[in-house]
Protein backbone atom coordinates (compact mmCIF):
# COMPACT_ATOMS: atom_id res chain seq x y z
CA UNK A 1 0.00 0.00 0.00
CA UNK A 2 1.03 3.55 -0.12
CA UNK A 3 0.93 6.37 2.41
CA UNK A 4 -1.09 9.71 1.68
CA UNK A 5 1.14 12.44 0.30
CA UNK A 6 2.28 15.02 1.94
CA UNK A 7 3.93 17.69 -0.69
CA UNK A 8 7.15 17.75 -0.05
CA UNK A 9 8.24 17.69 -3.78
CA UNK A 10 10.40 15.18 -3.53
CA UNK A 11 9.11 13.15 -6.19
CA UNK A 12 11.95 13.00 -8.48
CA UNK A 13 14.72 12.21 -5.78
CA UNK A 14 12.44 9.40 -4.17
CA UNK A 15 9.36 9.85 -1.98
CA UNK A 16 10.99 9.47 1.31
CA UNK A 17 7.21 8.52 2.55
CA UNK A 18 6.22 5.87 0.02
CA UNK A 19 3.46 7.85 -1.04
CA UNK A 20 4.05 7.84 -5.13
CA UNK A 21 2.18 5.81 -7.28
CA UNK A 22 5.30 3.79 -8.62
CA UNK A 23 4.17 0.29 -9.56
CA UNK A 24 6.71 -1.57 -6.40
CA UNK A 25 3.95 -0.28 -4.57
CA UNK A 26 1.06 -0.51 -6.27
CA UNK A 27 1.44 -3.70 -8.13
CA UNK A 28 3.95 -5.92 -7.58
CA UNK A 29 2.99 -7.01 -4.26
CA UNK A 30 -0.28 -8.54 -5.44
CA UNK A 31 1.11 -9.85 -8.71
CA UNK A 32 3.98 -11.96 -6.61
CA UNK A 33 1.04 -12.74 -4.24
CA UNK A 34 -0.49 -14.38 -7.06
CA UNK A 35 1.89 -16.06 -8.41
CA UNK A 36 3.81 -13.83 -10.79
CA UNK A 37 7.80 -13.98 -10.51
CA UNK A 38 9.36 -10.81 -11.18
CA UNK A 39 12.90 -10.82 -12.62
CA UNK A 40 15.03 -7.78 -11.69
CA UNK A 41 18.25 -6.51 -13.61
CA UNK A 42 17.85 -8.83 -16.57
CA UNK A 43 17.78 -7.57 -19.78
CA UNK A 44 15.50 -9.81 -23.10
CA UNK A 45 17.99 -9.96 -26.04
CA UNK A 46 15.41 -12.06 -28.51
CA UNK A 47 11.49 -13.25 -28.85
CA UNK A 48 12.17 -16.36 -29.64
CA UNK A 49 9.38 -18.06 -32.64
CA UNK A 50 8.79 -21.60 -33.49
CA UNK A 51 8.22 -23.48 -36.65
CA UNK A 52 4.39 -22.79 -36.77
CA UNK A 53 5.76 -18.77 -36.82
CA UNK A 54 4.39 -18.64 -32.62
CA UNK A 55 6.11 -16.70 -30.39
CA UNK A 56 7.73 -19.36 -28.19
CA UNK A 57 9.49 -17.44 -24.89
CA UNK A 58 12.73 -15.06 -24.69
CA UNK A 59 16.24 -15.23 -24.71
CA UNK A 60 17.20 -13.08 -21.79
CA UNK A 61 20.35 -11.75 -19.87
CA UNK A 62 20.34 -12.02 -16.14
CA UNK A 63 21.92 -9.64 -13.71
CA UNK A 64 25.25 -12.16 -13.32
CA UNK A 65 25.58 -11.99 -17.18
CA UNK A 66 24.04 -15.42 -17.91
CA UNK A 67 22.00 -16.09 -20.61
CA UNK A 68 18.74 -17.97 -20.18
CA UNK A 69 15.54 -18.69 -22.01
CA UNK A 70 12.37 -18.26 -20.74
CA UNK A 71 9.66 -20.80 -22.59
CA UNK A 72 6.06 -18.94 -22.87
CA UNK A 73 2.53 -19.40 -24.81
CA UNK A 74 2.02 -15.96 -25.20
CA UNK A 75 4.74 -13.22 -25.08
CA UNK A 76 3.33 -9.18 -24.22
CA UNK A 77 5.99 -6.95 -24.50
CA UNK A 78 6.01 -3.22 -22.75
CA UNK A 79 9.41 -1.84 -23.56
CA UNK A 80 7.76 1.70 -24.76
CA UNK A 81 8.62 3.42 -28.21
CA UNK A 82 12.62 2.79 -28.27
CA UNK A 83 12.68 -0.47 -26.64
CA UNK A 84 9.92 -2.67 -28.19
CA UNK A 85 11.34 -1.66 -31.93
CA UNK A 86 14.53 -1.96 -30.80
CA UNK A 87 13.47 -5.70 -29.44
CA UNK A 88 11.53 -6.75 -32.10
CA UNK A 89 14.71 -5.92 -34.69
CA UNK A 90 16.85 -8.05 -32.17
CA UNK A 91 14.93 -10.96 -33.10
CA UNK A 92 14.76 -10.67 -36.44
CA UNK A 93 15.72 -14.32 -37.83
CA UNK A 94 15.42 -16.17 -41.38
CA UNK A 95 12.07 -16.22 -41.59
CA UNK A 96 11.59 -12.85 -39.72
CA UNK A 97 14.56 -11.01 -42.04
CA UNK A 98 13.39 -7.42 -40.99
CA UNK A 99 12.24 -8.18 -37.22
CA UNK A 100 9.87 -9.86 -35.79
CA UNK A 101 6.35 -8.76 -36.79
CA UNK A 102 7.56 -6.08 -39.46
CA UNK A 103 5.78 -7.53 -42.69
CA UNK A 104 4.71 -3.62 -42.62
CA UNK A 105 8.03 -2.33 -42.26
CA UNK A 106 6.84 0.15 -39.82
CA UNK A 107 8.22 -1.52 -36.99
CA UNK A 108 10.73 1.83 -35.57
CA UNK A 109 8.39 4.26 -37.98
CA UNK A 110 6.68 7.22 -36.34
CA UNK A 111 8.83 8.01 -33.21
CA UNK A 112 6.62 10.81 -31.38
CA UNK A 113 8.79 12.55 -28.41
CA UNK A 114 6.23 15.53 -27.56
CA UNK A 115 8.53 18.58 -27.85
CA UNK A 116 8.91 20.73 -24.53
CA UNK A 117 9.06 24.28 -24.20
CA UNK A 118 9.22 25.61 -21.15
CA UNK A 119 8.73 29.91 -19.73
CA UNK A 120 9.94 30.15 -16.47
CA UNK A 121 8.37 33.24 -14.62
CA UNK A 122 9.73 34.86 -11.05
CA UNK A 123 7.29 37.11 -8.94
CA UNK A 124 7.84 39.27 -5.71
CA UNK A 125 5.48 37.44 -3.64
CA UNK A 126 6.06 34.26 -2.26
CA UNK A 127 3.96 31.52 -4.03
CA UNK A 128 4.68 28.52 -1.88
CA UNK A 129 6.04 27.26 -5.63
CA UNK A 130 7.77 24.37 -3.68
CA UNK A 131 5.00 22.79 -2.29
CA UNK A 132 3.54 19.53 -3.95
CA UNK A 133 4.24 17.17 -6.26
CA UNK A 134 6.39 17.45 -9.60
CA UNK A 135 3.62 17.91 -11.67
CA UNK A 136 1.53 19.68 -13.36
CA UNK A 137 -1.10 22.36 -10.33
CA UNK A 138 -2.69 23.14 -13.38
CA UNK A 139 -3.45 22.60 -17.16
CA UNK A 140 -4.82 25.09 -19.72
CA UNK A 141 -5.76 23.58 -23.31
CA UNK A 142 -7.00 27.04 -24.11
CA UNK A 143 -4.25 26.68 -27.21
CA UNK A 144 -4.99 22.91 -28.17
CA UNK A 145 -6.92 22.83 -31.33
CA UNK A 146 -6.18 23.66 -34.83
CA UNK A 147 -6.92 27.19 -36.35
CA UNK A 148 -5.83 27.48 -39.63
CA UNK A 149 -5.10 31.46 -39.26
CA UNK A 150 -1.82 30.36 -36.57
CA UNK A 151 0.01 28.62 -39.82
CA UNK A 152 0.38 25.26 -38.31
CA UNK A 153 -2.07 22.39 -36.87
CA UNK A 154 -3.05 20.79 -33.77
CA UNK A 155 -1.71 22.85 -30.84
CA UNK A 156 -0.10 22.08 -27.12
CA UNK A 157 -1.14 21.40 -23.67
CA UNK A 158 -0.31 23.76 -21.11
CA UNK A 159 0.96 22.98 -17.46
CA UNK A 160 2.18 24.79 -14.42
CA UNK A 161 5.25 23.42 -12.62
CA UNK A 162 6.39 23.90 -9.24
CA UNK A 163 9.87 24.80 -9.19
CA UNK A 164 10.66 22.19 -6.33
CA UNK A 165 12.64 22.35 -3.41
CA UNK A 166 16.54 24.51 -3.50
CA UNK A 167 18.23 21.92 -5.46
CA UNK A 168 15.51 20.99 -7.97
CA UNK A 169 14.95 24.81 -8.36
CA UNK A 170 18.21 26.12 -9.05
CA UNK A 171 18.41 22.80 -11.51
CA UNK A 172 15.45 24.18 -13.66
CA UNK A 173 16.03 27.98 -13.35
CA UNK A 174 19.98 28.09 -12.35
CA UNK A 175 20.64 29.39 -16.38
CA UNK A 176 22.12 32.19 -15.48
CA UNK A 177 25.59 33.93 -15.59
CA UNK A 178 28.40 32.35 -13.93
CA UNK A 179 28.62 35.42 -10.96
CA UNK A 180 24.98 34.90 -10.81
CA UNK A 181 24.91 31.12 -9.85
CA UNK A 182 27.89 30.95 -7.73
CA UNK A 183 29.37 31.05 -4.29
CA UNK A 184 27.74 34.38 -2.04
CA UNK A 185 25.39 34.92 -5.39
CA UNK A 186 24.21 32.01 -5.70
CA UNK A 187 22.99 31.78 -1.80
CA UNK A 188 21.52 35.47 -2.37
CA UNK A 189 19.83 34.03 -5.87
CA UNK A 190 18.42 31.26 -4.15
CA UNK A 191 17.01 32.77 -1.59
CA UNK A 192 15.42 35.29 -3.80
CA UNK A 193 13.80 33.10 -6.05
CA UNK A 194 13.03 29.85 -4.19
CA UNK A 195 9.19 29.61 -4.06
CA UNK A 196 8.57 32.57 -6.21
CA UNK A 197 8.81 30.72 -9.33
CA UNK A 198 6.67 28.73 -11.30
CA UNK A 199 7.18 27.40 -15.03
CA UNK A 200 4.52 27.43 -18.23
CA UNK A 201 5.64 23.55 -19.35
CA UNK A 202 4.24 23.24 -23.07
CA UNK A 203 3.60 20.33 -24.66
CA UNK A 204 3.34 20.38 -28.06
CA UNK A 205 1.03 17.74 -30.16
CA UNK A 206 3.92 15.42 -31.94
CA UNK A 207 2.94 14.29 -35.88
CA UNK A 208 3.70 11.16 -36.99
CA UNK A 209 6.48 10.70 -39.41
CA UNK A 210 8.03 7.63 -40.93
CA UNK A 211 11.42 9.65 -41.60
CA UNK A 212 11.40 9.88 -37.27
CA UNK A 213 12.56 6.38 -36.17
CA UNK A 214 14.05 3.87 -34.30
CA UNK A 215 17.13 1.33 -35.68
CA UNK A 216 19.70 -0.64 -34.44
CA UNK A 217 22.96 1.00 -34.08
CA UNK A 218 25.76 -0.66 -36.51
CA UNK A 219 28.52 0.01 -34.25
CA UNK A 220 27.27 0.58 -30.54
CA UNK A 221 26.44 -1.41 -27.67
CA UNK A 222 25.33 -1.98 -24.30
CA UNK A 223 26.74 -3.64 -22.00
CA UNK A 224 25.67 -6.75 -22.55
CA UNK A 225 27.23 -6.28 -26.23
CA UNK A 226 23.43 -6.14 -27.25
CA UNK A 227 22.99 -3.54 -30.02
CA UNK A 228 21.89 0.01 -29.15
CA UNK A 229 19.14 1.58 -30.57
CA UNK A 230 19.41 4.53 -32.99
CA UNK A 231 17.01 7.27 -33.21
CA UNK A 232 16.55 9.56 -36.08
CA UNK A 233 14.69 12.24 -35.15
CA UNK A 234 13.93 16.02 -36.48
CA UNK A 235 10.84 18.22 -35.79
CA UNK A 236 8.62 19.15 -38.44
CA UNK A 237 8.34 22.77 -39.88
CA UNK A 238 4.70 22.72 -37.93
CA UNK A 239 6.31 21.52 -34.63
CA UNK A 240 9.10 24.57 -35.07
CA UNK A 241 5.71 27.57 -35.94
CA UNK A 242 3.82 25.50 -33.30
CA UNK A 243 6.06 26.03 -30.69
CA UNK A 244 6.98 29.77 -31.35
CA UNK A 245 3.50 30.49 -31.29
CA UNK A 246 2.89 28.89 -27.75
CA UNK A 247 6.03 30.31 -26.50
CA UNK A 248 4.93 34.01 -27.44
CA UNK A 249 1.77 33.33 -25.72
CA UNK A 250 2.82 31.94 -22.61
CA UNK A 251 5.04 34.69 -22.04
CA UNK A 252 1.95 36.94 -22.36
CA UNK A 253 0.48 34.85 -19.76
CA UNK A 254 3.58 35.46 -17.46
CA UNK A 255 3.85 39.29 -18.07
CA UNK A 256 -0.23 39.38 -17.57
CA UNK A 257 0.49 36.92 -14.27
CA UNK A 258 2.86 39.79 -13.05
CA UNK A 259 6.09 38.43 -13.28
CA UNK A 260 9.08 40.37 -12.69
CA UNK A 261 11.87 38.01 -14.78
CA UNK A 262 11.17 35.52 -17.06
CA UNK A 263 13.57 33.20 -18.96
CA UNK A 264 12.32 30.94 -21.82
CA UNK A 265 13.62 27.59 -23.41
CA UNK A 266 12.46 27.30 -26.61
CA UNK A 267 13.02 23.59 -26.91
CA UNK A 268 13.90 21.41 -23.66
CA UNK A 269 16.89 18.53 -24.80
CA UNK A 270 16.97 15.09 -23.42
CA UNK A 271 13.37 15.64 -22.88
CA UNK A 272 12.23 12.41 -24.62
CA UNK A 273 10.31 10.75 -21.50
CA UNK A 274 7.27 10.16 -24.25
CA UNK A 275 7.99 7.68 -26.01
CA UNK A 276 5.22 6.69 -28.87
CA UNK A 277 4.77 5.21 -32.35
CA UNK A 278 7.19 2.78 -33.49
CA UNK A 279 4.65 -0.16 -33.57
CA UNK A 280 1.23 1.61 -34.83
CA UNK A 281 -2.52 -0.22 -34.32
CA UNK A 282 -4.64 -0.01 -36.85
CA UNK A 283 -7.20 -3.19 -38.97
CA UNK A 284 -4.59 -3.30 -41.94
CA UNK A 285 -1.64 -5.46 -41.75
CA UNK A 286 -0.26 -3.71 -44.54
CA UNK A 287 -0.25 -0.23 -42.46
CA UNK A 288 -0.09 -1.18 -39.18
CA UNK A 289 2.05 -3.87 -36.70
CA UNK A 290 -0.85 -4.50 -34.17
CA UNK A 291 -4.62 -4.59 -33.90
CA UNK A 292 -6.67 -2.70 -31.85
CA UNK A 293 -5.94 -4.92 -28.66
CA UNK A 294 -2.45 -4.82 -29.48
CA UNK A 295 -2.20 -8.53 -30.94
CA UNK A 296 1.13 -8.08 -33.62
CA UNK A 297 -0.71 -9.16 -37.25
CA UNK A 298 2.23 -11.68 -38.03
CA UNK A 299 1.97 -13.40 -35.11
CA UNK A 300 -1.31 -13.97 -32.99
CA UNK A 301 0.16 -14.77 -30.01
CA UNK A 302 2.21 -11.75 -29.45
CA UNK A 303 1.12 -8.91 -27.58
CA UNK A 304 2.25 -5.18 -27.24
CA UNK A 305 0.80 -3.22 -24.45
CA UNK A 306 3.02 0.10 -24.20
CA UNK A 307 3.29 3.57 -26.05
CA UNK A 308 4.55 2.01 -29.31
CA UNK A 309 0.83 1.56 -30.46
CA UNK A 310 -0.29 4.97 -30.74
CA UNK A 311 -1.05 6.26 -33.83
CA UNK A 312 -1.07 10.15 -32.49
CA UNK A 313 0.49 11.14 -29.61
CA UNK A 314 -1.87 14.15 -28.46
CA UNK A 315 -0.45 16.75 -26.45
CA UNK A 316 -1.16 15.08 -23.17
CA UNK A 317 1.60 13.26 -21.08
CA UNK A 318 0.66 9.64 -22.08
CA UNK A 319 0.79 7.14 -19.34
CA UNK A 320 -2.75 7.13 -18.10
CA UNK A 321 -3.79 6.05 -21.53
CA UNK A 322 -1.01 3.49 -21.74
CA UNK A 323 -2.49 2.39 -19.04
CA UNK A 324 -6.18 2.34 -20.02
CA UNK A 325 -5.35 0.47 -23.14
CA UNK A 326 -3.42 -2.36 -21.34
CA UNK A 327 -5.92 -2.72 -19.31
CA UNK A 328 -8.52 -2.75 -22.37
CA UNK A 329 -6.36 -5.28 -23.97
CA UNK A 330 -5.61 -7.63 -21.22
CA UNK A 331 -9.17 -7.92 -20.66
CA UNK A 332 -9.78 -8.92 -24.38
CA UNK A 333 -6.96 -11.35 -24.42
CA UNK A 334 -8.24 -13.11 -20.78
CA UNK A 335 -11.54 -12.94 -22.63
CA UNK A 336 -10.70 -14.85 -25.86
CA UNK A 337 -7.93 -16.62 -23.90
CA UNK A 338 -9.76 -20.00 -25.28
CA UNK A 339 -9.16 -18.83 -28.81
CA UNK A 340 -5.83 -17.53 -28.40
CA UNK A 341 -2.92 -19.24 -30.49
CA UNK A 342 0.00 -20.73 -27.95
CA UNK A 343 3.17 -22.17 -28.64
CA UNK A 344 3.50 -26.13 -28.11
Amino acid sequence: GRNQCVRRGACLTGCPDRAKASVDHTHWGKALAAGATLITGARVREITINDEGLASGAIYIDRNGREREQKANVVIVCCNGVGTPRLLKLSASASNPDGLANSSGLVGKNLMMHPYAAVSGQFDEPLESWLGPAGQTIHSMQWYETDASRGFVRGAKWNVMPSGGPLGMRAAYGGKALEEAWGENLHKNTKRVFGRSFEWGIIAEDLPDEANEVLLDPELTDSDGIAAPKLIYKNSENTERLIDFHLDRAKEAMQAAGAVSMSATRLMRDCGWHLMGTARMGNDPKTSVVDQYGKAHDVPNLHIYDGSVFVTSSGFNPTGTITAIALRSVKNLIANRRDQKVAA
